[in-house]
């Protein structure tokens, strides 16, 4: 019985066939990117596009797609990304949660500029740090190409395995109560950042409310 998980007629295809095959295969990823302030290197537990590592033919076509990326000045890029494909994932720091490092992330991180698809983690009112609030915003507003910011929940679960694909899907759970706690991220942006102005000779102080991206509530989902 022939292999049914083979075609050994692949190789018989016309080119043009066989590149739009591979082009194919490159699908949306979810990669997570770590900036380690130490080294001033950026680190990746995603795993490399499979297609860059099937043959000569598409490793070719496959480096069309994805670019290695997040090099810093000291650093050459080494993490393959496609910004229009990918979703950029900046989890949080374990220690100093979103900390300077991540407020600067565009600054020490070259050629971030391109990035579409943008994911943080939801950080929980009762763990999270002073500065979070000011260095997220800071961070969500320094990819100029970014339209809207999907926020990652459960991130209190134990690191995935190496050998695990990150993904990100719509919560499960009752609707009512994830609007409510998109309502109530929203409002904690508004009230640590909102800012006091005064207008002329009155000095009356006017709180405006900071300019947010859309945010999106996604949930981690491991294959």
């Amino acid at each position: 019985m022939p292999d049914q998980n083979s075609f050994s007629l692949f190789s018989l295809l016309p080119t043009e066939l066989r590149l739009q095959i591979w082009q194919h295969t490159c699908h949306p990823r979810v990669v997570q990117v770590v900036y380690d302030s130490h080294q001033d290197q950026c680190f990746s537990s995603t795993a490399p596009p499979p297609t860059l590592h099937v043959c000569h033919e598409a490793r070719s076509e496959a480096l069309r797609v994805y670019k290695r990326s997040f090099g810093t000045k000291s650093h050459e890029p080494r993490i393959y990304f496609c910004p229009d494909l990918d979703i950029l994932y900046l989890p949080r720091p374990p220690y100093m949660g979103y900390d300077d490092a991540s407020r600067h992330f565009t600054d020490l991180v070259l050629n971030t500029d391109d990035t579409v698809n943008l994911a943080i983690d939801y950080v929980k009112p009762a763990i999270r740090r002073p500065w979070e609030t000011y260095n997220k915003y800071t961070l969500m507003h320094s990819f100029p190409k970014v339209k809207e910011v999907d926020l990652v929940l459960d991130t209190d679960k134990p690191a995935e395995d190496d050998h695990e694909e990150l993904g990100l899907a719509d919560p499960t759970g009752d609707i009512s109560t994830l609007c409510r706690l998109l309502s109530d991220i929203k409002e904690s942006f508004f009230y640590e950042l909102g800012a006091k102005y005064t207008f002329g000779d009155t000095k009356e102080e006017v709180r405006e409310k900071p300019v947010l991206p859309p945010l999106v509530l996604k949930a981690k989902v491991v294959s």
